[in-house]
């Protein structure tokens, strides 16, 4: 018995542990995206709902024409934005590490 409720316990905090979250260490070093200049901030978000449609597909005909027009929509020009503000910010570090993970030439390949 006092074997089952030790098990027990220790399921219960191996679940817990991985269904709660925990900052890692990139999170904290990634700079407040509020303090980023409006541009960067407009181009984050749209950039991040092209990134999210980018990787859908679906095999209804229908969604997947949806999902294609939200590709042109908020994907093109996305190119030149990014190497754009990265030109443009090239001496402010937060900028530079807040757009530094997104993928570059990504319209070429849709």
């Amino acid at each position: 018995m006092v074997q089952g409720a030790l098990f027990h316990r220790l399921s219960v905090l191996v679940v817990l542990g991985l269904t709660c979250p925990t900052p890692s260490h990139a999170d904290s070093a990634q700079p407040a995206v509020s303090s980023l200049p409006k541009e960067v901030r407009a181009f984050v978000s749209k950039r991040d709902d092209c990134d999210h449609f980018r990787g859908e597909a679906s095999p209804d005909a229908h969604r997947q024409a949806q999902i294609d027009e939200e590709l042109r929509r908020l994907c093109t020009g996305t190119d030149a934005a990014l190497a754009r503000l990265l030109k443009r910010y090239a001496k402010n570090a937060a900028v530079q590490q807040a757009l530094g993970d997104y993928e570059l030439n990504i319209e070429r390949r849709r």
